[in-house]
């Protein structure tokens, strides 16, 4: 992920990213410019979605990758979210979330180390976030990243036998469901 200029406050950033015509993360005072999106990487975005609406039960919902989370002086756009409690947004700001339960980031190589490092180091500083899913577009793994009692602990996932298991919502997505559509290279 490329920095693009660095802007001195939050308003500033939020004002100038609405007239963007790309999407930007904020990080603590520099903006990072999103990467492309590869057709794995969009075909795995919508079978999580799918995936995750057909497992949900009411209250929770789920949102695509257009929506920014907000944690402090940061903000960031997930792949894709689920709420379980009515959104809360960011002043007046309907496409900036405060609240979501858990996050999804399907990584690629450009954005891999930033989604497991900065980022993830923030996710884990939101409150109310029970999870971080983790979905690799270049081969079958996903992480599960769930808090329980105030730590951290990771459930992964690795052949499309297996399933994606969410412990704090009680929902399991098939990795045959969200890989769907991907072929991958053989590893020999």
């Amino acid at each position: 992920m490329a920095t693009a200029e660095k802007l001195r406050s939050v308003e500033e950033f939020l004002a100038w990213e609405k007239v963007q015509p790309e999407r930007y993360e904020y990080v603590a005072g520099s903006i990072y410019a999103m990467a492309g999106m590869s057709d794995e990487h969009n075909q795995l975005a919508t079978n999580l979605v799918t995936a995750c609406a057909t497992a949900l039960k009411p209250p929770c919902r789920v949102r695509t990758e257009g929506l920014k989370v907000q944690i402090g002086a940061s903000f960031f756009y997930p792949d894709a979210l689920i709420l379980c409690s009515p959104p809360l947004f960011y002043n007046t700001r309907r496409d900036t979330i405060l609240n979501p339960t858990v996050v999804f980031e399907i990584l690629s190589e450009s954005t891999e180390a930033f989604d497991r490092g900065e980022k993830f180091r923030r996710y884990r500083s939101l409150p109310g976030l029970k999870a971080i899913v983790f979905v690799s577009q270049n081969r079958i793994l996903v992480e599960c990243w769930s808090r329980k009692d105030d730590a951290w602990q990771v459930d992964d996932g690795e052949t499309l036998v297996g399933s994606l298991y969410i412990p704090p919502l009680d929902i399991e997505i098939s990795l045959a469901a969200l890989y769907d559509g991907l072929e991958f290279p053989d590893p020999e």
